[in-house]
């Protein structure tokens, strides 16, 4: 298996993310990125280390997939459980960090968590309803 058809493999079963968002990721169009995965042209360096920070690449998993050393798809599945956990730990750090600069937010949902079960929902619900409108009205 080529190193473009092993990097395509990765952004579809490992990933999971579209060519049109991996293209997006990587400030390239999806024709490009399709050239490239199809084999058609050469992967430039820098955009083989933007694939390897997006895709959330370990070094020796990388290593391993540019010198044609892992091509066999059990191997790069395993990797998934790895950058599921690397993913959700960065998105979790951005919304912390969202909550800490928005102080008035993060009080409420503070208070929100403190409430019995049966007014969470309910609050809940009705805040989420909120936040859906504001973000319509505010486009």
């Amino acid at each position: 298996m080529s190193l473009a058809h092993i990097l395509k493999y990765y952004r579809e079963e490992v990933v999971e993310i579209s060519q049109k968002d991996a293209a997006y990721q990587l400030n390239i169009r999806p024709a490009t990125l399709s050239n490239y995965e199809r084999g058609v042209r050469q992967f430039p360096i820098d955009i083989l280390r933007k694939m390897k920070d997006i895709y959330h690449i370990d070094d020796d998993t990388f290593m391993a997939i540019v010198l044609y050393e892992t091509t066999d798809k059990e191997i790069i599945k395993e990797a998934k459980y790895e950058v599921t956990q690397k993913v959700m730990k960065a998105e979790d750090r951005q919304l912390m960090d969202f909550l800490r600069e928005n102080h008035s937010l993060l009080d409420e949902i503070r208070a929100l968590s403190q409430m019995p079960p049966n007014k969470q929902k309910h609050h809940t619900d009705f805040f989420v309803s909120m936040l859906k409108v504001a973000r319509t009205y505010l486009k």
